[in-house]
């Protein structure tokens, strides 16, 4: 349970889609003032912002037809280009291509960084329909002389609802984890789930949602192995710290990363049991857990912060999660 004095942490009662980013932002003066100087403006306008959203769909559609990791450079990067390319990986193991996450670009609403410094940051929330959910879309430049890049993409939750966020033309200022005035820091916010996913029956683990993520772990911890051994999932920060802006009110909506191990142990000495589906076919030809094996996992996590003055709690937009590695160790046999 997290012990700061901000109370935590996320609201279940999350309502109903709510398409808002910039498509119901205000075109006003933001309220804070710009990350750096008093000088700063926005990173993209809005047409600039639709044309690095067209080269990204470009090179990810070029990339994705070929299933070749080099062909994302220049377009993905950080969290986004290692997904990628964990979802060719796992493509190409069970040769079934819906495991890549495919998704459009096409924007309904954006909004950018407000600074003069780097890394800059664009949000985007995707168009949607009735067979293409929305994402949310986390764009960085690094340098001033390098194109902005997709940094991290969430498939949105049903019912969540995005807060509004200041136009491309206005900007809003750029969050890192220890950004203040809102109800917990984004560093906080993602040590409580952390703790959450790790400890379900927490005090963050009864605050947080029943969404996606947490019942993928939830189903894993719950298979019944009894007869020859145990399953256990550890969750842990990622290392890609945050990317974030602030919106309309002064809450800010927070990418970050996070990374899981489910481990397949055999405790019961001349018992027989295996894994499965992705795992199985990362494995290879030898499924059976002799002594452990680990599926190692990373997750991209969208996070709604709102201001501390609100009395509202933080909540979770939308995550990705994706098989990295699988590993075995049969010396831990119990025979």
């Amino acid at each position: 349970m997290m012990t700061s004095r901000r109370a935590l942490l996320t609201s279940a009662a999350a309502t109903a889609v709510s398409a808002a980013l910039a498509a119901c932002s205000r075109d006003a003066p933001p309220s804070l003032e710009a990350t750096g100087t008093s000088t700063a403006q926005p990173v993209l306008d809005s047409e600039r912002l639709t044309a690095v959203l067209e080269r990204i769909q470009s090179g990810m559609d070029a990339a994705d037809a070929q299933k070749k990791t080099e062909l994302l450079n220049g377009y993905l990067t950080g969290p986004a280009a290692r997904v990628r390319t964990e979802e060719y990986a796992v493509a190409t193991a069970t040769n079934d291509d819906t495991e890549i996450d495919h998704f459009t670009t096409d924007s309904q609403a954006g909004t950018v960084g407000l600074t003069t410094d780097f890394p800059r940051i664009a949000l985007t929330l995707t168009e949607a329909d009735e067979t293409n959910v929305p994402y949310l879309l986390a764009l960085t430049q690094g340098t001033a002389r390098e194109n902005f890049e997709l940094w991290a993409w969430v498939r949105l939750f049903p019912g969540v609802e995005v807060p509004s966020t200041n136009t491309a033309s206005v900007g809003s200022a750029q969050v890192d984890a220890d950004a203040d005035g809102l109800v917990a820091t984004p560093q906080e916010v993602l040590n409580a789930y952390i703790d959450a996913l790790n400890n379900p029956d927490g005090d963050n683990g009864k605050a947080f949602a029943d969404e996606e993520l947490r019942r993928y772990i939830a189903a894993r911890r719950s298979l019944d192995v009894s007869a020859a051994g145990e399953v256990s999932v550890t969750a842990s920060p990622g290392g890609d710290g945050f990317r974030g802006l602030r919106t309309t009110d002064n809450g800010a909506i927070v990418f970050t990363t996070l990374t899981f191990d489910v481990l397949y142990k055999r405790t019961v000495a001349r018992s027989k049991y295996n894994v499965q589906e992705q795992v199985a076919a990362m494995l290879g030809e030898n499924t059976d857990v002799v002594g452990t094996v680990t599926a190692s996992h990373e997750a991209v996590v969208a996070f709604s912060i709102p201001v501390a003055a609100s009395g509202s709690q933080a909540v979770t937009l939308g995550t990705v999660h994706v098989l990295t590695s699988v590993t075995r160790d049969d010396s831990q046999s119990p025979d």
